[in-house]
């Protein structure tokens, strides 16, 4: 098409947006921008779980790197000189051996009881990569020392009332109550409940912890670990320390925080995108649709119009231009409707983020697959508008004059 021609679709495309209905015109864009809004909301609330998701994994469970034992070992042996040479790692700002048994945790107030793997750490060493000492509902995190205090997730304490338990608990232990712990080699211990912490991470707020010291005099694990806790100083850089550690000389496993969360979440994750593929398709299906019948409606109801300007020269292809130009028009009022509404819900959600079980939710905006979307909106709109367009503007002249 020539320039003039360019020229001359857009004045028709002007004329006939200006003369047409306002509210048709309103209405076509705020479904266009509900349809951008549709197809994008559930991308943002998605990337808000995984945001919250992958916190909670490193604040709680994994830290940025986590070191195993060997294949068919159970125990890292020389954990001690292990933990020397990380903390020599330049980026390592925290490191936190830690011990796992199991045992029977019973609460002898009501009878409850609950088989749990429970976890021991030196309570210095762990403030430096996990955050359970941030995260205490009532009560004291442990203190190196403490022999006889053990520390509770909410979950595991639970309520008096098992109704209201996501999990099986202990029935509504609370701090300064005495639990017994027995231990896989036989010793019963009596621990008194020294704090209870919530993360609203299911997994999370059903362990158990007691101190190193403890856990060494029971069942003698003094210089072995099930796991060691790396954190370095920015979520990015776990790749470039695992790769630091090994140059180190650290022959055991060792896994980052995503490598050790990707089952889970992957799953999840993958669930949350086959709903918004199925939403996308239908969102651009009624998008296609609505701008068939908008352009279809138009045009026939110009259809003599569209028969006079062939009649007086004006070439088909400026005819379709025209009414392509409006299908433009149309996505890109609506596309930046949908974006500037997709602003005030994901500001307003931040504000006053959702409450999912594993936390609060603020979505989390995916600039990249919003501009798939908008231009997957343009591709289906476009092909939308030139059927009809394209079907009026080849009719005969005298056909068309008919009506």
């Amino acid at each position: 098409m020539r320039d003039g021609g360019y020229r001359v679709s857009f004045f028709l495309a002007a004329r006939a947006i200006r003369r047409g209905n306002r509210w048709t015109l309103a209405l076509t864009i705020l479904v266009i921008a509900l349809v951008v809004v549709l197809m994008n909301f559930m991308t943002m609330i998605v990337g808000g779980v995984v945001q919250v998701y992958n916190q909670q994994m490193i604040d709680y469970q994994y830290s940025h790197l986590t070191i195993e034992p060997r294949e068919k070992e159970l125990f890292i042996t020389g954990s001690d000189d292990l933990i020397d040479r990380l903390k020599r790692v330049p980026g390592v700002t925290g490191v936190s051996s830690r011990i796992s048994v199991g045992t029977t945790i019973t609460n002898p107030r009501n009878g409850k009881f609950q088989s749990k793997s429970l976890t021991a750490f030196d309570p210095g060493d762990e403030k430096t990569v996990t955050r359970y000492h941030q995260a205490l509902l009532e009560g004291d995190f442990l203190s190196p020392g403490d022999t006889d205090q053990i520390l509770i997730g909410s979950l595991l304490a639970g309520d008096t009332d098992e109704t209201k338990d996501k999990v099986p608990s202990l029935g509504g232990a609370r701090v300064g109550d005495l639990l017994e712990v027995t231990y896989s080699n036989g010793v019963v211990k009596a621990y008194r409940v020294k704090g209870i912490f919530e993360t609203d991470g299911v997994l999370i707020d059903s362990a158990a912890f007691v101190t190193r010291e403890e856990m060494d005099a029971v069942m003698q694990t003094g210089g072995r670990a099930t796991e060691i806790l790396v954190r370095g100083g920015d979520i990015g850089d776990a790749g470039q320390l695992k790769t630091a550690c090994m140059q180190f000389g650290v022959q055991e496993p060792i896994k980052t925080w995503s490598e050790k969360g990707k089952g889970i979440l992957g799953d999840a994750i993958g669930s949350f995108n086959l709903l918004t593929s199925i939403m996308t398709v239908v969102c651009l299906i009624v998008a296609s649709v609505i701008v068939f019948i908008i352009t279809f409606i138009n045009i026939v109801n110009r259809r003599k119009q569209v028969a006079v300007l062939k009649a007086i020269g004006v070439q088909r292809r400026i005819v379709i231009g025209s009414y392509l130009l409006q299908t433009v028009f149309l996505c890109a009022a609506g596309a930046v409707a949908g974006v500037l509404m997709l602003a005030g819900i994901a500001l307003g959600l931040s504000a006053n983020p959702i409450r999912f079980p594993m936390g609060f939710i603020s979505p989390v905006p995916d600039i990249g697959g919003i501009v798939v979307s908008v231009t997957c909106l343009f591709l289906v709109s476009l092909v939308s508008g030139y059927i009809p367009a394209w079907y009026v503007a080849k009719e005969e002249i005298l056909i068309a004059m008919r009506g």
